[in-house]
């Protein structure tokens, strides 16, 4: 059994997350009912005071959720419950809806736009994306050598939909990219226009992954920088509320020398989210980290709590796509080293590391697809090698769904490698 002590550190100190719930001033309560000290009513009245206060205090925990929730229905009681306010405010980010703090937003004409174009939107993922995904991952990926307790996903970005199409039974998500963290606005904390216009900001900024099949860099740095879009963190709830998940907990951390796990708050420190969530029945728990990191030599270099946090997350099988050849390069070779020598599995486009390092006998390796071009930005990047194993294929293995840079050729290619015993 892996050693997944990091995933579930306990992280329940509410002061390093999120923390809705406000703190009331006891001493009020005296100043206010001083004047029923002579009639004996203070300490009844205080007490069911504090008792009503702690009830409400429960209730509005993240952690915790109404047994009157609609999202709860023929839920098992055995499941952990989703974090009520997170989980609506995901909810709302992917256009399901809300009945409760942010019931007031979605009941204009503005709402049902957004949400309109939410559904338009996910129906094309679906029929173009996931859907084929699955058919094909079912039929030409042997779950007994995908199964993994972790999914390593470096240079992701926001990137759980892809991660979880070709990986939808890993335990825990591992995924890195330069993009900041960010945070979640509250719909009853800004002004409506403000945030339905925060709304539409997320919406953009998914265009490429939704359409295309991937994030486009310049673009992240640019739609992830904003005042109100500061990170990946709406993009990641949209993804895993839309498919189909409850988010249980959220929460903020950093990674000692060693690699551990820290908790923290969200400030500037912040290297780390953890989302936890489950599935539709609130019976499978999963978790998801996205550290916003530099995987480059010289920072894993100076760095290296890094990968040590990393292989505490123990057997794991690892997902590359639209890497921009970093690992074709002399300033990427730790982390490209780190996967061969660790990853039990690799499945990725062309963008990721080189076809030549798989042609050993370590590797078993299958070939789907086609390839015979790179977009003109990478054209340096083209691969002989790869295109000569792919002219040897005596029958071909074909991709039925576009993913990655050779999308504008109508093109897929992808390797699925798995280590030899």
């Amino acid at each position: 059994m892996a050693d997944l002590r990091f995933f579930n550190a306990d992280l329940r100190d509410r002061k390093i997350c999120f923390t809705f719930a406000g703190h009331f001033n006891i001493h009020m309560i005296f100043h206010c009912f001083r004047s029923w000290y002579r009639f004996g009513f203070l300490f009844l009245l205080t007490t069911l005071f504090l008792t009503s206060c702690a009830q409400n205090q429960a209730s509005k925990a993240p952690g915790t959720a109404s047994k009157d929730d609609p999202a709860l229905k023929n839920v098992s009681a055995k499941g952990p419950l989703p974090d009520s306010l997170v989980d609506e405010l995901a909810s709302v980010i992917a256009g399901i809806g809300s009945d409760k703090i942010c019931r007031e937003l979605t009941t204009g004409k503005e709402w049902v736009v957004y949400q309109q174009q939410i559904k338009s939107d996910w129906k094309l993922v679906e029929k173009n994306k996931t859907g084929p995904i699955s058919r094909w991952r079912e039929k030409n990926i042997n779950p007994g050598k995908t199964d993994t307790t972790t999914l390593f996903y470096p240079f992701a970005g926001a990137d759980f939909l892809y991660a979880n199409a070709f990986f939808p039974d890993a335990r825990n998500y591992l995924l890195i990219g330069l993009e900041p963290i960010g945070k979640l606005h509250r719909c009853d904390t800004m002004k409506r226009a403000d945030f339905l216009a925060y709304l539409e900001k997320i919406r953009s900024a998914m265009y490429y992954s939704n359409h295309l099949g991937f994030f486009r860099t310049l673009s992240m740095e640019e739609d992830l920088n904003q005042q109100s879009l500061d990170g990946t963190l709406p993009l990641i709830v949209f993804y895993i509320r839309k498919t189909g998940h409850h988010i249980t907990r959220i929460s903020y951390f950093t990674i000692d020398k060693n690699g551990k796990m820290e908790p923290c708050s969200q400030d500037t420190a912040t290297i780390g989210v953890k989302v936890d969530f489950t599935d539709s029945t609130m019976t499978r728990k999963q978790s998801l980290c996205y550290l916003s990191y530099d995987l480059s030599d010289k920072n894993l270099k100076k760095h290296p709590e890094l990968l040590e946090f990393v292989t505490l997350a123990g057997s794991q099988a690892c997902f590359l796509k639209a890497a921009s050849y970093l690992m074709f390069t002399a300033d990427f070779q730790v982390m490209k080293n780190y996967l061969l020598d660790n990853e039990k599995s690799i499945l990725q486009d062309d963008s990721g590391i080189p076809y030549r390092f798989f042609r050993s006998k370590k590797w078993d390796v299958k070939l789907f697809g086609d390839y015979t071009q790179t977009i003109d930005l990478f054209k340096y990047k083209f691969q002989p090698d790869l295109q000569a194993a792919y002219e040897k294929l005596e029958k071909k293995n074909p991709v039925p769904f576009r993913i990655g840079y050779n999308v504008k050729f109508n093109e897929t290619n992808l390797l699925f490698a798995t280590r030899k015993n």
